[in-house]
C-alpha cells in the first residue's frame, strides 16, 4: 500500500516508530476524527441521545452500536501498519461514516424487518416505475418526487408530512390505505405534496397507514422527550403532528389499548383522563377511532350498560374496584401497569 493513497489524517499513525506511539496516535485519531462522525451518524439514524445516563433500550442499543463501530475501526486501522489492510483509506471520515451507516442499517433491519421490507419496496418503485424520481442530495439524504418536478429546472421545493394540512388531505384521500396498491399510495402522497420529500419520512407515513410500527425514535430531549410522550399518552388531544397527525396517533393508541389484558383495559378506559383530570374517552367516537359499541366490547361491558354509564365517565377508582371485586389500590396498580405497557409499545409508533 502506497503512503500517498492514504488520507492525511492517517499518516501519523502509519509513520509511528513503535507500537506504543502508534497506539497513542490511534487513540488521537479515534477521539478527534472518528468518534464525532460515528456519534453524528448513529444519533441521526436511530434518533437517540447517546447519553450514557439515558437508560432507554434504544439508546443503550445505540451506545453498543457506536462501540462496535469503534472496535471494528481499531482492528482495521491497526492493519494499516502491516500488509493486511484490504484497501487504502483515501477519505477517512467518509470511510467511518459508511461503517456507522452500515451498522445502523443492520440494526434497523434486524429490529424491524417489516419496515425494512416496506422501504425496499418503496425504494424500488421510486427508482424504477415511470412518474417517480429518487435521488441523493448533497448532504447524503435520499429524496423522492414526481419525475416531472424533478425534471424542472428550478431547485426542488421541500415538503414535509409534519404539515398538518398535508396530512389531513392525505388521510381524506386515502381512507382505504391498507388495500391500496403501494405505487398508487406513493403517487397520491407526492401528488398532494408541494415538492420533494425525504424517503424515510414517506416510508414512516406509509408504514403508519399500514399499521407497521417503526423502531423507537427518541429524540435528544432524553427525560424531556419521555415526559412529553407520557403527556401525549395521558391526553390524546396533545399536539402529535410529528407522528403525522392526531388521528393516526389515536388509531395506533387504540389498537394498543385493545391488546391490553381485560382488567387493565377496564381500569384504564373507565378512568381515562387528561393531565387536567378531564374525560378523554369521548374523543374516541368524536374522532372516528372507535364507536361507543366498540369501546364497550373492548372494556367487556354490554353496549346498553356502557351507554348508561357514558354520562358518568370517568368513574372513580372506588366504583371501578366494586365492579371488578378488588380493592381501590389494585385498580390503581392495574391502570399503572396498563400505562407502562402502553408507553413501551407507543415508543415504536
Amino acid at each position: 500500500m502506497a503512503i500517498r493513497e492514504l488520507d492525511d489524517i492517517l499518516l501519523p499513525l502509519v509513520e509511528a516508530d513503535d507500537v506504543a506511539e502508534a497506539d497513542a496516535r490511534l487513540a488521537a485519531v479515534l477521539a478527534e476524527h472518528a468518534e464525532p462522525v460515528i456519534r453524528g451518524v448513529v444519533k441521526n439514524k436511530l434518533r437517540v441521545s447517546l447519553n450514557p445516563a439515558d437508560g432507554s433500550a434504544a439508546n443503550q442499543d445505540a451506545l453498543e452500536i457506536a462501540g462496535d463501530v469503534q472496535a471494528a475501526l481499531v482492528t482495521e486501522l491497526r492493519r494499516l501498519r502491516g500488509a493486511a489492510a484490504r484497501e487504502p483509506i483515501r477519505d477517512f471520515r467518509a470511510y467511518v461514516a459508511v461503517l456507522a451507516f452500515h451498522a445502523c442499517y443492520r440494526y434497523l433491519r434486524r429490529r424491524n424487518p417489516e419496515r425494512h421490507s416496506l422501504k425496499s419496496k418503496i425504494r424500488y418503485i421510486l427508482s424504477h416505475a415511470p412518474g417517480f424520481a429518487l435521488w441523493q442530495d448533497a448532504g447524503g439524504a435520499w429524496l423522492c418526487d414526481t419525475a416531472a418536478r424533478r425534471r424542472a429546472a428550478s431547485p426542488a421545493t421541500r415538503s414535509r408530512l409534519g404539515d398538518e394540512a398535508l396530512s389531513a388531505r392525505l388521510l381524506e384521500r386515502l381512507p382505504d390505505a391498507a388495500s391500496t396498491e403501494l405505487a398508487d399510495l406513493l403517487a397520491a402522497i407526492l401528488d398532494e405534496a408541494a415538492g420533494a420529500m425525504e424517503l424515510d419520512e414517506v416510508v414512516s407515513f406509509v408504514a403508519a397507514l399500514q399499521g407497521i410500527r417503526p423502531l423507537a425514535e427518541q429524540g435528544e430531549g432524553d427525560a424531556e422527550g419521555e415526559d412529553r410522550r407520557r403527556e401525549e399518552l395521558a391526553d390524546p388531544r396533545a399536539d402529535v403532528a410529528a407522528e403525522v397527525n392526531h388521528r393516526l396517533y389515536l388509531q395506533h393508541l387504540w389498537r394498543e389499548v385493545a391488546d391490553l389484558p381485560p382488567r387493565q383495559r377496564l381500569a384504564l378506559l373507565l378512568n381515562l383522563r387528561d393531565a387536567q383530570g378531564r374525560d378523554v374517552i369521548a374523543l374516541l367516537p368524536i374522532t372516528g377511532v372507535a364507536s361507543l359499541r366498540q369501546i364497550a366490547e373492548v372494556i367487556g361491558i354490554p353496549a346498553e350498560e356502557f351507554a348508561a354509564l357514558w354520562n358518568d365517565l370517568p368513574l372513580d377508582d372506588a366504583r371501578i374496584a366494586a365492579r371488578l371485586g378488588i380493592t381501590r389500590q389494585q385498580v390503581i396498580n392495574l391502570r399503572k401497569s396498563a400505562r407502562e405497557r402502553l408507553m413501551r409499545r407507543m415508543k415504536y409508533h
